[in-house]
């Protein structure tokens, strides 16, 4: 389809049955000093020819579509919801839209746990190589559009031009009112909890610490959670103070994401939608596509017989959908990807 041949597409695939058997030097050097937080998932170092594959399919895209999930941002310190180490792995279950709107208490635990998790999520999460490697291949006109499920703006962060990241579901960093649908910065919101609950606040900024490295740490009590957010006691939610939303006096207020069981906004479900009608190429990095929102879009490209490649590690929905898999990981592989595709642009091969 588009700049992709029958005869372009068997070449590429055709190497992926099959891993190759050499690592690229810069793995086979690294791969016993190989470290990575510990929310990454265990996956061993990619191999010359999954690299090769993944820069060639770019490479010969004209119009990629890149659909990125937790999965990139794990390299960063940031927990995710379906891998071994995953949220869910340990019974956990996020707060759905219709239980936060429920309750005012319901509120309050959603608000205090976040607040607590905020200044950590801040401070020890960071772009890592995935993200920047996203940035180069969009600044280098490699990517066509980009569409995160992830609300924790690193795309932004590592070098993506704010404006060209369409945040399927939403973002942490800004504050949204249910009722009026005013929106204000996730920073000063935070600094209003923090002059609301000013016990409170002494208390998770105590709980913030500063390791031998300089980066912040929680207590091993506090489990730490995808969207940045805490687990915390029932006394502290108790008396958590949530402000009215200050352009309407109601609300309630609530992070600008799409919680489990929401729907994603009218105008950001059209332009995810026309990203997929006019892609030539589907790239999925980091995600299992496991919501529908993410994984329409990969289905109704592929119904117009568009190539679909995966690099993440485990198992997706989208795996029947895809001429290329790569289970890899995403800030390891991603930079020797873009290099090999500077070399086959320049090169030929």
């Amino acid at each position: 389809h588009g700049s992709f041949s029958r005869k372009d597409l068997t070449r590429i695939f055709s190497r992926v049955v099959t891993v190759g058997a050499h690592a690229t030097s810069e793995a086979r050097a690294n791969r016993s000093s190989r470290v990575f937080p510990a929310t990454a998932p265990e996956c061993d170092a990619p191999w010359v020819t999954e690299v090769n594959a993944l820069a060639e399919f770019i490479t010969r895209s004209k119009r990629l579509l890149v659909i990125t999930g937790a999965g990139c941002s794990t390299e960063s310190n940031v927990p995710d919801y379906r891998s071994p180490k995953g949220a869910y792995s340990t019974g956990f279950k996020p707060m759905t839209h219709q239980d936060f709107t429920k309750s005012e208490a319901n509120q309050k635990r959603y608000w205090a746990r976040s607040f607590f998790g905020w200044r950590r999520f801040a401070e020890q999460t960071a772009p890592n190589d995935a993200h920047r490697a996203v940035a180069a291949l969009q600044e280098e006109k490699k990517i066509y559009r980009l569409i995160t499920q992830n609300v924790d703006r690193l795309h932004q962060a590592g070098g993506s031009v704010p404006d060209s990241v369409l945040e399927l579901h939403g973002t942490a960093h800004e504050v949204v009112c249910v009722r009026c649908e005013h929106v204000s910065p996730r920073p000063a919101f935070q600094k209003l909890l923090a002059e609301l609950n000013p016990e409170i606040a002494k208390r998770a900024y105590a709980d913030v610490s500063l390791d031998d490295t300089g980066e912040a740490s929680v207590p091993k009590t506090l489990k730490t959670r995808p969207d940045g957010d805490v687990e915390v006691d029932g006394e502290i939610v108790a008396n958590f103070v949530v402000p009215k939303c200050k352009a309407c006096g109601g609300g309630p207020l609530k992070p600008k994401v799409v919680f489990f069981g929401d729907s994603v906004p009218v105008e950001t479900h059209a332009r995810a939608t026309e990203a997929s009608q006019q892609c030539d190429a589907v790239l999925i990095i980091g995600s299992s596509v496991s919501t529908f929102s993410a994984f329409r879009l990969v289905r109704d490209a592929a119904a117009r017989n568009v190539p679909v490649a995966i690099l993440t590690k485990g198992e997706t929905r989208a795996d029947d959908l895809a001429q290329l898999k790569v289970e890899k990981l995403a800030g390891e592989t991603l930079p020797l990807v873009l290099r090999a595709a500077r070399r086959m642009e320049m090169y030929g091969y």
